[in-house]
């Protein structure tokens, strides 16, 4: 307890531990001793109901009001009036209620998300922030049409098809089994998408190899933002290949943030310099830019040092 008071004064000051407490006392007193399970809560230019029984995103927005900026700044910069996103992993909204307001009225998003609970609480943001544009489906991606064994966490946010590394940490012991489907069997439907954003828990494997023969096929060039998940990358199950493919379809690596301090000096040694520092997540993260690909594959895939990647077809095959 007091190394999570000093933590949060060591980052937030003493006006940002002041917010924390009160905010605590709110889920303390609506959450617990009213039985309030959901509190509605300002977050940037939207409103969120937010899981007081959630120890995972929930609780952080509840405290803090933001989480991952450097993933937020990327959204920022890439995404325009009009666009067609398909946010696999939507989880309650956090990423979905940004994105409607960076596309506007006149873009869509195909928000996919398995848990059943939280896309019930996704549907309630939804309807709390009117979003017509928004179509939900409760299903997962991956690289076949089948049904499949997903793991469930004490954290709304790291719910897993893949309990090994860190993805055992937070696991109930509960699982359900759920639909998957492929990133091109949506296409009949809902069109090519300008941008995929993903947070999959290591399934980023499985939904890059499902959409890579669409990329080859010229079927489709979607823009790919998605956290990486060293500790879930084996020899039998790597990201390098599907990436490699990517790259050589004329994808790059334009914008990519640091996991961390130390994720900043691994790359910073291979003679990149980042822009400013990003203070989230009691963390420090950097936004580096136009990052070579055979580092990328390292940086992603084997040494670690980043956290959150954009790939963008920059050239030619």
């Amino acid at each position: 307890m007091i190394s999570n008071i000093a933590t949060v004064l060591r980052h937030r000051g003493p006006a940002g531990l002041a917010r924390v407490v009160l905010n605590g006392l709110q889920i303390l007193v609506q959450g617990r001793l009213l039985g309030e399970r959901f509190l509605e809560k300002p977050i940037y230019n939207y409103r969120m109901f937010l899981d007081t029984q959630d120890r995972g995103i929930s609780r952080t927005l509840l405290l803090f009001g933001s989480r991952e900026l450097d993933h937020k700044i990327i959204l920022e910069e890439v995404l325009k009036p009009g666009m067609t996103v398909f946010d696999i992993g939507a989880n309650i909204g956090y990423y979905v209620l940004m994105e409607q307001g960076l596309i506007g009225p006149q873009g869509r998003i195909v928000a996919i998300e398995p848990s059943p609970a939280n896309a019930e609480l996704l549907k309630k943001n939804l309807a709390l922030n009117g979003c017509p544009q928004v179509t939900l489906l409760a299903c997962a991606v991956s690289d076949r049409h089948d049904r499949q064994t997903f793991h469930l966490a004490a954290q709304s946010n790291l719910n897993t098809f893949h309990p090994v590394g860190s993805g055992t940490t937070h696991l109930t012991g509960k699982t359900i089994d759920v639909e998957t489907i492929t990133v091109p069997e949506l296409l009949p439907e809902h069109g090519a998408p300008d941008l995929i954003r993903m947070d999959v828990e290591g399934h980023e494997v499985e939904v890059i190899n499902g959409l890579v023969d669409a990329v080859e096929a010229g079927k489709m060039a979607p823009m790919i933002v998605f956290e990486t998940h060293l500790t879930r990358y084996t020899p039998d199950h790597d990201l390098e290949k599907p990436l490699r493919r990517l790259f050589a379809c004329g994808y790059g690596v334009p914008m990519a943030a640091s996991s961390s301090a130390a994720g900043t000096a691994k790359v910073e040694a291979r003679g990149y310099r980042g822009g400013e520092p990003i203070h989230t997540d009691f963390l420090t993260r950097v936004i580096f830019r136009d990052i070579k690909p055979d580092d990328a594959i390292e940086f992603i895939c084997h040494s670690g040092g980043l956290r959150t990647v954009l790939l963008q077809k920059i050239t030619a095959p």
